[in-house]
């Protein structure tokens, strides 16, 4: 019985408190469909802030453009006259080969630079690249391929 007595006074402030809210009695309900009746509460956002956007895609985050990047296209042939269209996308470091070996496309990641060849791989395929050819390594298999015009 002691608690309850030490308890309702408790809650009696607490009720008073939340009926005296002068904030809760100043807002307003809007009506339905009337945006001129917003409750002061709610924030209004400068349509020209929002609906107009800096395009960014080419400039890193000190406002520099990012290096060009050199797209080089690229026919092979092998003996058996398997050809395959390697399209190199180059910045520097980072690169991706894309090769079109019998229609389907394959994205190799850029690797080591060794004696003049460069290496792409996905863990699947190696395609090495030197000055007028390129050697395709899949399932320990080694072609070779020879750049045509």
């Amino acid at each position: 019985m002691k608690k309850q007595n030490r308890l309702l006074p408790v809650v009696f402030i607490t009720l008073m408190a939340c009926n005296s809210n002068p904030a809760a009695d100043e807002a307003a309900t809007p009506s339905s469909g009337d945006s001129t009746t917003l409750p002061a509460m709610t924030p209004i956002t400068d349509p020209s802030s929002d609906s107009l956007r800096n395009n960014t895609a080419n400039v890193d985050s000190v406002g520099a453009p990012k290096p060009e990047v050199d797209k080089n296209e690229k026919k092979y042939t092998s003996e058996k006259g398997e050809i395959i269209t390697a399209v190199y996308h180059d910045s520097g470091d980072m690169g991706v080969a894309e090769l079109k070996i019998n229609g389907e496309t394959i994205k190799l990641m850029k690797g080591e630079k060794e004696k003049g060849t460069v290496t792409y791989t996905n863990g699947k395929l190696t395609w090495k690249v030197k000055t007028g050819e390129a050697t395709l390594e899949k399932d320990n298999v080694v072609t070779v391929y020879k750049e045509t015009e």
